[in-house]
């Protein structure tokens, strides 16, 4: 006799599904965090101004291929994906929008002051612990609330997301030390990581699932 699935298992495989499937998430979020890379020395260059409208612009860009390519590359093939509004999904899309929050303060604390990304504390004397607590405490939260996604959504990749994204600011900062104006090189290496893993994803999901219309 074979089991029903329960159904947080369905639940959890319908988040996979419309959200993870096919890759876009992924390359969505590592769009973001090489354009965060790229941000100071585009700003150094540009000006505060013009590089804030090319990053917004680009930004923008990016979520609108994103939504042009899911409609016509993964809706033709699984169609529209809706969970019902269970307490466990809700708890699961409030997990989603405290990691969308802070993703928001870090691209806004980036605008507005870039020069904390890639600029180390100085000060002999000071431990290496008291100059870079920020960084820590921005690895941990991001590890933290990428591993609640991963074990909530079912999704092992996110458990490397978080260390790739935190450890990836953490050493931009400690090798940019005392340059605002310098690319974040690792920063720029996890979310390449990123990208990648996005483009096997979609090409994956587009041989696994033909077109529903075929």
């Amino acid at each position: 006799m074979v089991e029903s699935p329960s159904m947080r298992t369905v639940q959890r495989r319908t988040v996979q599904l419309a959200n993870y499937e096919d890759g876009l998430w992924d390359l969505l979020l590592g769009m973001v965090f090489m354009l965060l890379a790229v941000y100071p020395v585009s700003r150094a260059r540009l000006g505060p101004a013009w590089n804030l409208a090319l990053f917004v612009g680009l930004l923008l860009l990016t979520v609108a291929l994103q939504s042009i390519v899911r409609r016509r590359i993964s809706t033709l093939r699984i169609g529209y994906v809706k969970a019902r509004a269970t307490p466990a999904l809700k708890l699961l899309l409030a997990i989603v929008g405290v990691l969308v929050v802070l993703t928001v303060a870090l691209v806004v604390l980036t605008l507005v002051q870039p020069g904390w990304l890639g600029t180390g504390r100085s000060g002999s004397g000071s431990g290496w612990l008291q100059r870079y607590w920020v960084e820590l405490a921005v690895l941990a939260v991001l590890v933290g609330l990428f591993s609640g996604m991963a074990y909530a959504f079912g999704v092992p990749r996110l458990y490397l997301y978080g260390w790739l994204l935190g450890g990836g600011n953490l050493a931009s900062v400690v090798m940019n030390a005392g340059a605002p104006e310098a690319f974040n090189l690792p920063l720029a290496v996890a979310a390449g990581v990123i990208l990648l893993i996005g483009v096997g994803l979609l090409v994956r999901f587009v041989h696994k699932y033909p077109k529903l219309d075929a």
